[in-house]
């Protein structure tokens, strides 16, 4: 049985799945076994009762998917946390990306996420601030430096 479910998400956040899971016109249809299939496999559950379908407004995806039981549906109190893991896969993906161009490259790393935002046709400034984006990997960076601190060996002064 196909079924549908609606989230409100941000302008960014929906042109990253449409463009991650090739779809268009704010809706897309993710597979049992994708990363995001399984992620609402997880948060679903049986309710013998239909749930009356919640109306968002704004910018909104529709994700499809397959599911054999009637019954098995994602609960309303569960739709916000679903809407913050889509968020952390779009920060993941952005630092991922980022990273392997940065790590070789060196220098700036605002064009490359100038490519990253390009290839998902997200406007900076306009759908999303720049800054904000910047900040991710910029705390990425920050939070990365502050493990490597604590695993540099550091000289005591009886060695010195």
């Amino acid at each position: 049985m196909k079924k549908r479910l609606t989230l409100q998400v941000p302008k960014y956040l929906k042109k990253f799945l449409e463009g991650e899971f090739k779809g268009q016109n704010g809706e897309i249809h993710v597979e049992k076994w994708s990363e995001l299939g399984k992620l609402i496999h997880l948060v679903s559950r049986s309710y013998p009762f239909p749930i009356a379908p919640v109306r968002a407004g704004g910018n909104t995806i529709s994700i499809s998917y397959y599911c054999r039981e009637k019954s098995f549906e994602v609960p309303p109190d569960k739709m916000h946390a679903l809407g913050n893991q889509l968020e952390e896969i779009f920060r993941r993906s952005l630092i991922c990306e980022v990273r392997k161009v940065h790590e070789m490259a060196g220098g700036n790393y605002g064009p490359y996420i100038r490519q990253f935002l390009e290839r998902y046709g997200i406007e900076p400034d306009v759908d999303v601030d720049f800054e904000t984006i910047r900040k991710i990997y910029r705390d990425y960076l920050a939070r990365n430096g502050r493990e490597n601190e604590k695993n540099i060996c550091v000289k005591s002064p009886a060695f010195a």
